[in-house]
């Protein structure tokens, strides 16, 4: 739980920083620490030991005394994060051009790390307010005379302290660290729910997948949103192992002291907390929490006083990334309004569903069975198999997947990163859990099989990204993919122990355990092995002294967006003082328009093409006499104007003046596939030239 509750009192003292302009090192690290070492200390003495987690609904339920946790366990989940996090860091992406969300998160990070406040102003006087140019580019929106940036604030606040320590190489390293520190929270969740000696296992095929690797190589949210949902989990777990019952029963109105002393409720408190505040960090971050609504309720008529705590924790969180995208981004929310009203209309159904059927039964002196009817449990046991019998037919129904942006295959996402065993292995676990849940023999699985279900059948329906592979992976990050693995490694525990009825005779002793070796030796290769090789590329090929030869061509060994930073760098130093910075090209000032403002320092606008949204890289939608224009603006500012472009070709027609090529920069990117597995990079380069009038 340690990278949760260092996460959480960062997030909840640095966001009113930032909210009014104050975002600073000294203050945002010494609030930061403070609040942790107060925060952390008061919750963590609370958690309970992991000793005897496995014994709460189970492969262990049923068996006298909990086991012991062996050490190894916890040296191993260490051990296995710490190389992972290693392993990203060597092949890690210089991700600072804006192509994708995780240049976009860096830019705001390294504006708000020297500016320490938003929105960032367009600095229209520098270019004498000329009409023809303009001061937004992909992923900073141009609103009235600001610029907006795109996201939400979470992810970029923690980056501006790799900014402070070490400009933006050492910020470009808190992926890989979130990305093993996401990987040790998912351990600890297998630990409470499957036991403490699946935990090493089931980490270990999490993060050799792609997923897991490609966003703990790039500055993506989903590594960080993972760590709060996941230890949001573990802590409910905990709130409910320390459940004192009737003492904690008793009415708040009467008993809030004893309340607030309660491990119980302070857990469940700060479950709420890292639950709602993953909106700060995820503008669809609620919608995997949704069906927490409905759960509240299930605890309502349980008469469990958690839930209050739970939902006060649940709405502050809410509400800090409430603030954060109604004051600082709502150009972002505005362009996302679908999403945001479909997301804002779901919770306020929920809720009211929940609260109209509370009341109801409450009325009626009607509490939440315990146990329901078995045609109830065989409805809930069956609907795994229906919901992915459905996503398999689905392609074959829906066949406009381009106008669909390809979600009708999105299980054949799941499927190339995971596996047919792990998809397989989970719909049989949601099958027999969910069972145990509903005849009551499981509490402890029920909200993790609610979130879980739901997150993986709402990627299932509309995954709401680019189908670029492995971009669109990143979706599966924060609950689908830890879920799948999570409920396939407690199939193969739950195989594992049903195994021990095999008994082997007139054998040596060592081999009296060879069913059970099998059993997950077997189980755990079809989990391991099928994400292995789409990572490594491994495979045969003809040649080599045995007529075949092993090669490796995946993602895994492949380093990409390397030598950005140095790019952005020369670019800076092409530019003289005192200068406004025109580009003379769409695409580039999509590109490079924020990394030169935020990295140079100096003021930078896009010249207007003649064609509305035209994106053309030679620059033949723009008017040599519109960047004349606006470069004796500049003139007239009392400023140096230079103008860029990607290559000489579009500065030359600008006549009396220099051209020189300031940057020229090697580097890959992912390649971009629609269908398969990911496994190479594809070269690009980056040209830059400069154009400055005679003097």
């Amino acid at each position: 739980m340690l990278p949760a509750l260092l996460v959480l009192p960062f997030l909840l003292t640095s966001f009113p920083l930032l909210l009014i302009g104050w975002f600073k090192p000294v203050p945002v690290i010494a609030l930061w620490l403070l609040g942790a070492a107060l925060f952390v200390p008061y919750v963590w003495r609370r958690i309970p030991s992991v000793t005897g987690a496995a014994d709460w609904g189970t492969t262990r339920a049923g068996q006298p005394g909990p086991a012991r946790t062996p050490r190894w366990v916890l040296w191993s989940l260490v051990a296995i994060a710490v190389v992972f996090g290693v392993f990203q860091g060597i092949y890690h992406g210089q991700f600072v051009i804006v192509q994708l969300d995780a240049a976009s998160y860096m830019q705001f990070a390294n504006w708000i790390s020297q500016h320490a406040s938003l929105p960032i102003p367009q600095d229209s006087a520098a270019f004498g307010h000329a009409a023809g140019v303009t001061y937004g580019s992909a992923a900073f929106y141009q609103v009235g005379s600001s610029i907006q940036p795109q996201f939400m604030a979470g992810l970029p606040m923690l980056l501006s302290v790799g900014f402070w320590a070490g400009g933006a190489r050492l910020a470009l390293l808190w992926a890989p660290v979130l990305g093993a520190l996401g990987l040790f929270t998912f351990g600890g969740l297998v630990a409470r729910l499957v036991g403490p000696r699946w935990a090493p296992f089931a980490t270990l095929a999490a993060g050799i997948s792609i997923p897991e690797a490609y966003t703990a190589r790039n500055t993506f949210s989903e590594t960080l949103a993972q760590i709060l949902f996941l230890g949001g989990l573990s802590l409910w777990i905990d709130s409910q192992r320390t459940d004192r019952g009737a003492a904690d029963a008793a009415r708040w109105r009467t008993s809030w002291r004893a309340h607030s002393r309660s491990a119980s409720q302070v857990l469940a408190a700060v479950t709420g907390l890292l639950f709602g505040i993953t909106l700060l960090v995820r503008v669809d971050g609620p919608s995997d929490i949704l069906l927490l609504v409905p759960y509240c309720g299930i605890l309502v008529l349980q008469r469990r006083r958690q839930v209050i705590p739970l939902v006060a924790g649940t709405v502050v969180g809410l509400l800090y990334g409430t603030v954060d995208g109604v004051f600082l981004s709502p150009e972002y929310l505005k362009t996302n309004s679908q999403s945001v009203k479909f997301m804002v209309a779901a919770f306020v159904a929920a809720t009211a569903g929940t609260l109209a059927v509370a009341w109801w039964m409450r009325r009626r002196g009607r509490d939440w069975p315990t146990s329901w009817r078995p045609s109830v449990v065989y409805a809930v046991t069956l609907l795994p198999f229906i919901v992915i019998a459905a996503a398999i037919v689905r392609p074959y129904v829906e066949t406009n997947w381009h106008a669909l942006q390809y979600a009708p295959l999105s299980l054949h996402w799941i499927y190339w990163y995971t596996g047919a065993a792990t998809i397989a292995f989970a719909v049989l676990a949601f099958a027999l859990l969910g069972r145990r849940a509903v005849k009551g023999d499981a509490p402890v699985w029920v909200l993790p099989l609610l979130l879980f279900a739901w997150t993986i059948v709402e990627f299932l329906l509309r995954p709401a990204i680019t189908a670029h592979q492995p971009y669109a992976s990143r979706r599966l990050v924060p609950a689908v993919l830890p879920g799948l693995v999570l409920l396939a490694v407690w199939l193969t525990s739950w195989l594992a122990h049903r195994s021990q009825v095999v008994h082997l005779v007139s054998v040596p002793d060592f081999l009296k355990r060879a069913p059970r070796l099998f059993v997950v030796v077997c189980c755990a290769g079809a989990i391991f092995v099928p994400p292995m090789i789409g990572n490594f590329g491994l495979g045969l090929k003809s040649g080599g002294p045995l007529g075949v030869m092993p090669y490796s061509d995946g993602l895994a060994l492949q380093r990409a967006y390397v030598g950005e930073i140095a790019a952005i760098n020369k670019i800076c130093q092409g530019i003289p003082a005192n200068s406004s910075v025109l580009i003379a090209d769409y695409t580039m000032n999509q590109q490079f328009g924020e990394p030169i403002r935020s990295t140079c320092g100096v003021p930078v606008a896009g010249v207007v093409t003649e064609v509305p949204n035209a994106t053309t890289g030679s620059g033949t939608n723009i008017s040599p006499a519109t960047v004349l224009a606006d470069v004796r603006a500049v003139q007239q500012a009392g400023r140096n104007p230079v103008v860029l472009a990607f290559t000489d070709d579009e500065l030359t027609p600008l006549g009396n003046g220099s051209v020189k090529l300031i940057m020229a920069q090697n580097t890959s990117i992912d390649e971009h596939t629609i269908f398969g597995t990911p496994r190479n990079t594809v070269p690009q380069r980056f040209t830059v030239y400069s154009w400055e009038p005679a003097k």
